[in-house]
């Protein structure tokens, strides 16, 4: 769907996701491309596969009686509230739902429980999951004031003593994995022993895959939208590189680069380009390449739904991302094998 780009999220990282951003697929490709055998990624499916669809039920939010499976409405101010966030923690597929404060946990497809945020004090606005337990980031239901919390398996909820060392409060996402929380916010990675709360974090300009692999992006010079762009990529062993991205035709910018999975020096690399047509209207095309450590495209995903790949997540390596319309929401696993090659963009 076409909408109007209304700006482009932090630009040097999640840019990549436009508030409205007009979404241009990319060409379809003339001929496909061969795979070479490697022992990764983790899979060999090579089409997207939903793993989950629910029904989402529209309803305003003074008649929200509880009763209702994955309520969503749009409020006074036009926001709406509904499927916000999402993880996979194993076999489970956590979804964070804003309009009724609440974690729906599926397991096999079916809702296997769900989770009443109120119990941690807490409007829950990020979450992730690992081993059974929810963590979630919001703003606390009486003070206002921004604050962390989590709640296991068995339905206890603790609070999570980590808002006072940050430095900002614009949390932009969570992950949590080994026995940790990552925090983005406000340009800062910050990384907090969930087994010791209290012990002093470990913070970066970086980010950080769950396999320990730092990256960050660069835009080529001194502006924030160039036709060129570089990923430089520190591995667990201390090696280090610096891939290179070209935006994929004339008249397009770079816009974000993030690396969302690697191994076998191969990298998947969540892009945006932006371009602008001849009523100066601004387009974005989101896409995610296959590179080797040279930056040579092996393959590419994208397709009509690529604007919803800017919170992919991954699990055990495979990559999930999360989509929402009126009625349902659904989360679908990405090709392990990319087939579609890369094809340069024309006017």
């Amino acid at each position: 769907m076409k909408k109007l780009f209304c700006a482009i999220f932090a630009l040097a990282f999640l840019a990549l996701a436009a508030c409205g951003g007009t979404s241009e697929p990319m060409p379809e490709p003339t001929s496909a491309a061969t795979p070479a055998p490697s022992a990764w990624p983790p899979g060999e499916n090579t089409e997207p596969l939903t793993v989950l669809e629910a029904p989402v039920e529209r309803v305003s939010e003074e008649n929200i009686t509880g009763e209702e499976l994955m309520p969503a409405y749009t409020d006074a101010a036009g926001e709406t509230m509904g499927p916000a966030d999402f993880d996979v923690d194993g076999g489970d597929i956590c979804i964070l739902n804003t309009a009724d404060n609440s974690v729906y946990v599926y397991s096999g497809g079916e809702l296997a429980r769900r989770i009443d945020l109120d119990i941690t004090g807490l409007y829950a606005m990020h979450m992730a999951a690992e081993d059974g337990t929810v963590y979630v980031f919001g703003v606390e239901q009486t003070t206002r004031l921004p604050a962390f919390a989590a709640v296991d398996a068995e339905g206890k909820a603790q609070s999570l003593p980590f808002m006072e060392h940050m430095s900002s409060e614009s949390v932009a996402s969570l992950s949590a994995h080994g026995g940790r929380l990552y925090v983005e916010a406000g340009g800062v990675n910050t990384a907090f022993d969930l087994e010791n709360p209290d012990a002093a974090p470990e913070s970066s300009k970086a980010y950080r895959l769950a396999d320990g692999t730092l990256w960050e992006p660069h835009f080529a010079g001194n502006g924030i939208l160039t036709h060129t762009m570089t990923l430089d990529v520190t591995h667990p062993d201390g090696k280090t590189l610096s891939i290179p991205f070209e935006a994929s035709g004339e008249g397009r910018d770079m816009a974000g680069l993030r690396l969302i999975r690697c191994g076998g020096g191969q990298y998947d690399v969540y892009a945006v380009e932006i371009s602008q047509d001849e009523e100066y209207r601004i387009w974005t095309t989101e896409y995610i390449l296959r590179v080797d450590e040279t930056g040579a495209v092996l393959g590419v995903y994208s397709g009509s739904e690529s604007a919803d790949l800017h919170n992919t997540r991954a699990d055990s390596g495979a990559l999930y991302y999360m989509s929402v319309t009126d009625n349902a929401v659904a989360v679908t696993r990405l090709p392990d094998v990319y087939t579609q090659p890369m094809q340069p963009e024309t006017e």
